[in-house]
Formats: structure tokens, sequence, C-alpha cells
């Protein structure tokens, strides 16, 4: 994974370990591989004005704007992949794709800025950001807002593709083609990942998480968590992302006024949880539901979740490598929360994973009382009915600590700052 990092070796991997660093994939995408080895570092360079060029291109733009940072955290993340990483043919091509892809999308919305600037009068006002370390309950927090219709939620092909190709400002053919087309890509991932749905399960019409909007400014923590590139994590942890969440605020106004929805948005990312800060200033009337549950769970989840998805951009993933990048980033995160708890006051509406399974119901009615919203009958009723179809909801997961050498021990004395601050339980294993 890291050209710097030795592989592990067979006889310390475990069974789980084994399998998943050495993944099978599907026949196609091996043939696709091998056929375009040798021309893949000449076809999909990192490199930041090729890839810049590549977006004018493709555009017809030129002007990228200046309101968010662009040329360093390119710059960083492109070295970072070119120096840190030992990528596979696929890895180079899906993400050449997906940082190309970005820059599109902010051409895109930059004309949008200068041409049509009543697009962006309308406020996001009072958003729900729904925040936490993975498998604290976060997207069940999520689909349970989303069964009040008045709020919006970002569904999957919308995250996926946030602008329309053709004129963004024109009236759009229904059902939208970008429906059809995150279909299509949603039947790829799954049989790439076909342990996907058990982990995080993905549907396009369903509410995903930002991280794609965020990260067209830079201000998401996608990047490393697929491929790790330690100089662009070092530059985004010390980096001021206010300029990128003013930017992202621009891309859901144009979401709103491009399509009609609920009139506040109920939105989702774990990366939040270290951005409360450039979150709340440039959201000054959000309110975040932060959700709590022992973090050894969060990293193990975490180490399993990132490994399994490295087989779409390395040959040979590395679960000890990444087991060490989980704890560390889960400790950012908590540490962050702590940080930052106090100064977001009463802004911050936090639940406990073990509240949100035995009283849905009542965990959702602080939300809304925080979120100064009324809960009505039909939405406590659909509610319920959601809450009742996850309870009865099978699949397990088949991962372990020991699969990413990973101490349960010494993770809970790590992390004993945020069992004590937030009063938040250990569970048995």
């Amino acid at each position: 994974m890291l050209r710097d990092s030795a592989p592990p070796r067979p006889q310390d991997l475990t069974g789980r370990g084994a399998a998943l660093a050495r993944p099978k994939l599907p026949a196609a995408m091996r043939l696709l591989g091998g056929a375009f080895t040798p021309l893949a570092q000449r076809m999909w360079q990192f490199d930041p004005e090729q890839l810049k060029a590549k977006a004018r291109a493709k555009t017809g733009l030129t002007d990228f704007g200046d309101d968010a940072p662009l040329d360093e955290p390119l710059e960083v993340l492109c070295r970072s992949i070119r120096t840190e990483l030992q990528l596979s043919t696929n890895g180079r091509f899906v993400l050449h794709n997906q940082i190309l892809g970005s820059l599109v999308n902010r051409l895109r919305l930059q004309e949008l800025t200068a041409g049509h600037p009543e697009i962006f009068e309308a406020q996001v006002s009072c958003p729900v950001f729904v925040t936490g370390t993975p498998r604290t309950g976060t997207t069940f927090v999520q689909k349970l807002l989303w069964q009040d219709s008045g709020f919006r939620c970002l569904p999957l092909w919308e995250s996926s593709h946030p602008l329309p190709k053709g004129d963004p400002t024109a009236a759009q053919k229904d059902p939208d083609p970008r429906i059809a087309a995150s279909r299509t890509e949603l039947k790829l991932t799954n049989k790439i990942l076909p342990e996907q749905a058990s982990m995080h399960g993905l549907v396009h019409d369903e509410p995903e998480e930002e991280n794609p909007l965020l990260a067209i400014s830079h201000c998401s923590s996608m990047y490393e968590n697929i491929a790790l590139v330690p100089a662009y994590r070092e530059w985004y942890t010390q980096a001021d992302h206010t300029p990128g969440y003013r930017h992202f605020a621009r891309v859901l106004q144009y979401l709103q006024w491009s399509r009609p929805g609920g009139d506040r948005w109920a939105l989702k990312a774990p990366g939040h949880l270290e951005m409360l800060g450039p979150l709340l200033s440039v959201f000054d009337d959000a309110t975040v539901v932060q959700t709590h549950r022992d973090p050894v769970t969060s990293v193990i989840s975490f180490a399993n979740m990132v490994t399994y998805g490295a087989r779409v951009y390395f040959d040979r993933p590395d679960p000890l490598l990444v087991g060490q990048y989980a704890a560390d980033f889960i400790e950012r995160l908590l540490r962050a929360a702590v940080r930052d708890h106090e100064k977001a006051g009463d802004r911050v509406v936090d639940i406990k994973f073990r509240d949100l399974v035995s009283d849905p119901l009542g965990e959702m009615k602080r939300v809304y009382e925080a979120a100064d919203r009324e809960l009505d009958a039909a939405t406590e009723r659909a509610m319920r009915d959601y809450a009742e179809s996850e309870s009865k909801r099978g699949g397990r997961h088949k991962y372990a600590a020991e699969d990413f050498a990973l101490d349960v021990e010494a993770l809970r004395e790590r992390f004993g700052f945020y069992y004590e601050h937030f009063d938040v339980a250990v569970e048995s294993r």
C-alpha cells in the first residue's frame, strides 16, 4: 500500500487478514487492470496542472475560483499519491477520475456563482448535521430524520453527481438521468465489493454522506480514508477548513435551488466531528447530533471497512497498517470532539448508542427539541416503523481486533479520555 511500508508476513495474518490482504477481484476487473498496466502511468498521471487542464478541456471552463483552497491541497495530494502510494492499475484509474470529477464540479459551480448569483441568495437554514465515529448509529439517525418529509437529505445519486450534464440551470428530465447512472455504478460496486452491504449498505436513492461534496473544496477526510495519503493527511489536519465549508454551503444552495425538497437539510459525515469549528462558523444556526459508543468498536469496524475497500485501489491491502491508521484516525476525531464540545454548547445533541437502540423515538424527540422542530404524528409513526424494520434486519460482520493486530485493552487505555469525558460505557466483546 505504502512505498515505505513492508508488506505483512503471512504468519502475522489471521484468516480474515489474509483474505483482506489478497482480495479476489471479479475477472473483468483483473483483465482490465492487466490490459492497461503498461499504459497506466501515462494515461492517469497525478500532476496538478495536467489534472486541471483535463478538467478545463472537459468543461470548456477556466475559472476554479479562489474562495476555497485548491492549488496547495491538490499539489500535496498528487505528490502524496506519486511518492507514497503503490496504487494498482485499477486504483490509478479510479482515484484519477475521482480527483478529476471534483475539479470538474468546482469549475461548473464557479461558473454558476459568477453567472447566476440569484441561485445563491437563499440561505441554508437551520440544517441538522449528524456526526460520530463509525458504528455509532449515525446512519440510523440520518435515516430516522429521512422519514420526515420536511427534512431534505442527500441521496447517493446526488452526492455522486451533484451537477447534471449540460446546463445545470435547465429543467432536468424526469426521472433524472443521474439516478440511472448511480444505479449502474452501484451494481458495479456490489460486484467488486460484495461485502459492502453488510458494512455500510448503499442504495442509490437513499441518504448518503456528503464526503464527495466536501472533497470539492478539500475539507473532507475522504482521500485519507480510501488511500491513507500520509502527506495529504498532514496538510489536512493543519489547515483551516472554514473557506472549504463556505464552498460546501454553496453546493447545498445550488442543490436546494435545483430540486424541490424539504425546508431543512439533514446531513451526515463522520468527518464533521473534527470540524465543528468551521461547520458552526459557516452554518451558525445548525444543530449537530453527535453519537457516542465504545470507540474500540469504531476502530475495528473502520479498519475492516477501509481494508476491504482498499482492494479498489491496491493489489495488496495491508490490514495491519490500516489497523494502525484506523486507531490514529478515530483518536483524532475523539480528541477533536472533546476539544470542541464545550465551545459548541447546546448546539450539539449527544446520543449514546445504547439509548438510541433502546428508545429511538425518545432520542429523536430530544433532537427535534434542540432543532426547534415539531415531531408530528405521521413522522413519528414512520420513524417507529423504520426503527422496527431495522431491528429485524440481519447481517453480521465477520472480523475481529486480531485481524488488524489491534490490542483491545491498549485501545481502551488509549481512549480513556473519551470514556471519561462523555461517560461512555465499555462494551463486552
